[in-house]
């Protein structure tokens, strides 16, 4: 496999796995039509954002393997190899995974499953 062997490749494929979300982002923060209206057809959250909130999300942890992929396996030689940058975006991607992950989910549980009043 390509990505297994060119750390260069992995870091760059696993790095563009981020733009999913950043995209989704953008088009739910700014409302930019007509994609705004397709994720969100009501006034309210849907299911339908749920899910591809959770897609985009997950793309995230993807990257990070994608990324690692290099250093899981053994090279020509036989030998593990290290490679710092792959290591640092993995790492990178995975805090930012949790990161948002912990903060959307005390924020849905609070506004969606406790309907606290005047939430966001």
């Amino acid at each position: 496999m390509r990505l297994a062997t060119h750390p260069g490749l992995s870091a760059a494929t696993g790095a563009m796995l981020m733009l999913p979300f950043l995209a989704a982002n953008a088009i739910v923060g700014h409302r930019i039509e007509p994609f705004f209206s397709l994720i969100r057809p009501g006034p309210q959250t849907s299911a339908r954002e749920y899910v591809l909130l959770a897609v985009v999300l997950l793309c995230l942890p993807a990257g990070a393997f994608v990324a690692l992929r290099p250093m899981l396996g053994r090279g020509p030689d036989g030998r593990r190899r290290i490679y710092f940058v792959n290591g640092l975006l993995a790492a990178f991607l995975i805090v930012v995974f949790l990161t948002i992950s912990i903060a959307l989910g005390s924020e849905i549980y609070r506004c969606d499953v406790l309907q606290i009043p005047n939430c966001d």
